[in-house]
């Protein structure tokens, strides 16, 4: 059996939770003549502390990275716990606390065994519902951000939601909605750990419609974005099947290796300059359902097709949520007609996407570089509208009937 908190699985044998607390709080009323009593005041949320050890070589820090950012991360907020071979175990947490414990600071992969404990992780987890008193909620501001960008014009604002997801349904609010419908998907795609229904937020009955659906707390996270540092690993998994790459949980994570932002059906490699080497890359891979694999997407070429080469000196992330992804790309013009310019775009990867959203800042006058845009061409969406989505948990009480 497989804990799993969010999107990270965690097997029960490198787990231990401590004893549960909760219950009534309660006060000390006085009554003339009568003494004293007590009365409850209220209900205490129950808390638990998940244990997590992590055993191994250098990818055990890499993944108490991950677990301990993940609870710290405000953007996810509450996550879903499930799996858990305790009783009345699963449900949704706040990490109101996180302890981090390194055994060993600078362990020798020689040296190491699979028993040797180098990492510990204790996240206090206080509980902050159920499926049966909540649900998942994405919602949406549509919008045409200014300047935009020069890439199309289509007016679709695209939304994903897990094809898992049980009673979807669009409502006006979050808060006392006075409208509700039944949205109809207009295309299900096929990522690589389950499919999405896409939906189409400027097509719905509702203006800003708020999605609503329910699923079970372990496929949560499965096609939700990613964020992965490769620490020099080529590949996501090695020759034993072993996850070689570190999840990304916190925007101000120092990358070892290469930026990897992807949500299952596109994924954006991005190999910063550091003083040990100056070159850059920007890579992308799609991924095919068909044969259950990634393949590279053909971008224009320095030299040959463009007279600029364009490389991305800076990935800047703003934003790691379960909807989306955003971030703040500089580019610099290391070579060729344009050669020294430096010019900056904010990007946007949303779950269920198979293009980049492309953005010129707000703050930016200039139009893109010819040559930076034609780069961008094969993966830019063609969409002028921002879907502005963001995923939380909301209380049933206040999207009831």
């Amino acid at each position: 059996m497989t804990m799993h908190i969010y999107a990270l699985d965690l097997p029960d044998r490198t787990v231990s939770l401590a004893p549960r607390s909760g219950g009534h709080e309660t006060a000390t009323a006085a009554v003339l003549d009568e003494g004293t009593y007590v009365e409850s005041t209220g209900v205490s949320a129950q808390s638990v502390d998940v244990d997590v050890r992590f055993d191994g070589d250098r990818r055990a820090t890499w993944q108490a990275d991950a677990l301990e950012t993940l609870g710290n991360n405000p953007a996810i907020g509450v996550l879903p716990l499930g799996g858990s071979t305790h009783a009345g175990v699963d449900g949704y947490y706040v990490a109101s606390s996180t302890r981090r414990d390194p055994r060993l600071a600078e362990p020798s992969v020689a040296d190491l065994t699979a028993s040797d404990a180098i990492e510990s992780v204790t996240l206090t987890l206080e509980r902050a519902g159920t499926r049966k008193r909540h649900v998942l909620a994405v919602e949406t501001s549509p919008s045409q951000p200014d300047p935009g960008h020069p890439f199309g014009n289509d007016t679709d604002a695209i939304v994903g939601i897990p094809a898992d997801a049980r009673r979807v349904r669009i409502v006006d609010s979050t808060s006392s909605p006075t409208q509700r419908e039944r949205p109809v998907s207009v295309e299900t795609v096929e990522a690589e750990h389950g499919a999405i229904d896409l939906f189409d937020a400027p097509a719905e009955a509702i203006d800003d419609p708020v999605y609503l659906y329910d699923l079970d707390y372990s496929l949560q996270g499965d096609v939700d974005l990613g964020v992965w540092d490769t620490h020099g690993q080529a590949d996501p998994v090695d020759e034993d099947g072993v996850v070689a790459w570190g999840r990304v949980f916190d925007t101000a994570h120092d990358f070892t290796g290469s930026v990897v932002v992807e949500d299952g059906l596109m994924r954006m490699i991005v190999d910063e300059p550091t003083n040990a080497d100056e070159t850059a890359t920007l890579d992308v891979e799609a991924y095919d359902a068909g044969a259950d694999a990634w393949t590279t997407v053909d971008l224009p070429a320095y030299p040959g097709t463009l007279d600029t080469d364009w490389q991305p000196a800076d990935v800047d992330l703003v934003h790691i949520g379960q909807a989306s992804v955003r971030a703040q790309v500089e580019f610099e013009a290391v070579a060729g007609v344009e050669e020294g310019d430096v010019y900056a775009l904010d990007v946007e990867l949303e779950r269920g996407r198979e293009e980049l959203e492309v953005w010129i800042p707000a703050s930016v006058s200039d139009a893109i570089p010819s040559d930076l845009q034609a780069l961008l061409e094969p993966i830019a969406s063609t969409s002028v509208v921002d879907s502005g989505v963001e995923q939380r948990l909301v209380a049933r009480t206040e999207v009831r009937l």
